[in-house]
């Protein structure tokens, strides 16, 4: 319903109505133009033509015009929260519900993805299905179905190949006694689709994007990223943690662990530079993150803000894992790292590359905590959902009000 309004409204606001106009519409625009050629190499864009090639499959036949492209683009976003929804259906208390899906849903990110044209919200449709296959059970048909589900986010979003490693982990671990054949079976079953759908993307386009899209985001790398994604993680992770705690003592022997990866975490933001950067330099900019970063003092442009942040997202995450579920702690664990490293291959750190992941996990570690009475104080999460609805209110809300006074 929001998002038909702005679209009949004709409401172009924040960053998210920016790249719908500037490159995601023409892209639907130019497959509707070619058809039936499906021409999937000159996209104006530099992700993957998935979402693209659903709206035009939908849009194309039902004759309709920009507004009614924008409103088919916005399904992928109901879908999310239906399917975030029908997840955390089975908890008693509808407070709980709610705690479980305000990270993701109470996300700017995911408001900007489902009002104006952004791919984001669909690549996370797909990795959350995956997700939560993956955590239903090891059968060869539930294995193959996270796997082509991977695949689809993965052509949505060329970027959430970071989704192969941790449910690849996920099935692997148990496999470890099992014979090599069992494994590697169960690995092309999981793995497969994703690699191969990302190869040939690359073969289609000669690199890892579009030809057009290769002076954005894939024009450079960004060492910086895993402090970058530490400190996001910091967000969601410290709530959690807080949350799920039942005394600190069994935690303090972990301590050492927890201070070393830390550091690492942290050593990037050191090693590199690290401070924000102004427009039209859109590298290390917009965001809690790196607005906290903006305003606090650098050293030799590196931020000893964006240091503290990182250093503690990493040893709260180590932390939060030992308190975790073993599944629950590979798929975290696992799934920073490989962001981590994935969000190096790109120029640009826009938090929404680790917030949405990041809150896709935390819904369904939520979820699975509240089920099985592992929450001990549920403020921590109240604060968490109170920052995320504040600053969708500031980042989403104020410009559309502006927009229509």
């Amino acid at each position: 319903m929001c998002a038909t309004g702005v679209a009949l409204c004709g409401i172009v606001a924040t960053a998210g109505g920016v790249d719908q106009q500037g490159f995601h519409l023409p892209a639907v625009r130019h497959l509707l133009a070619t058809a039936p050629a499906l021409d999937v190499v000159g996209l104006p864009t530099a992700t993957g033509p998935l979402y693209h090639l659903l709206v035009a499959a939908v849009a194309g036949p039902a004759g309709v015009g920009d507004a009614g492209i924008q409103i088919v683009g916005a399904l992928f976003a109901a879908a999310l929260a239906a399917l975030a929804l029908w997840h955390v259906r089975a908890l008693p208390n509808p407070a709980h519900r709610v705690l479980a899906v305000a990270p993701l849903l109470l996300s700017a990110y995911f408001w900007q993805s489902a009002l104006w044209m952004l791919t984001d919200d669909a690549a996370v449709l797909f990795g959350l299905a995956a997700v939560l296959v993956a955590l239903s059970g090891s059968t060869t048909r539930q294995q193959l179905a996270a796997g082509l589900l991977i695949a689809a986010a993965i052509a949505t979003r060329q970027n959430f190949v970071w989704l192969l490693a941790p449910v690849c982990a996920h099935y692997l671990l148990p496999l470890a006694d099992r014979p090599a054949a069992v494994r590697g079976a169960a690995l092309a079953r999981v793995g497969g689709p994703g690699v191969a759908t990302l190869a040939l993307l690359i073969w289609l386009w000669g690199g890892l994007t579009p030809p057009a899209g290769r002076e954005f985001n894939a024009a450079a790398l960004s060492p910086t990223a895993p402090a970058f994604a530490a400190a996001v993680t910091a967000v969601f992770a410290l709530p959690i943690l807080l949350a799920v705690v039942d005394g600190w003592a069994p935690l303090r022997r972990h301590l050492p662990v927890a201070v070393t990866v830390g550091l690492l975490a942290a050593a990037p933001a050191v090693v590199f530079t690290s401070s924000a950067t102004v427009a039209p330099d859109q590298s290390r900019r917009g965001g809690l993150v790196w607005s906290l970063v903006a305003v606090a003092p650098d050293v030799m442009n590196r931020s000893p803000m964006l240091v503290a942040l990182a250093f503690t997202g990493g040893a709260v995450t180590t932390l939060l894992c030992v308190a975790l579920p073993r599944s629950l702690a590979v798929l975290l664990s696992v799934s920073v790292l490989a962001l981590a490293t994935v969000t190096v291959a790109g120029a640009q750190l826009y938090q929404k590359y680790v917030e949405l992941p990041l809150g896709m996990l935390a819904l369904v570690i939520v979820a699975q905590l509240f089920a099985a009475g592992r929450i001990r104080r549920t403020w921590p999460l109240v604060a968490l959902a109170v920052l995320q609805a504040v600053i969708t209110a500031a980042v989403v809300g104020l410009p559309i009000l502006r927009a229509v006074a």
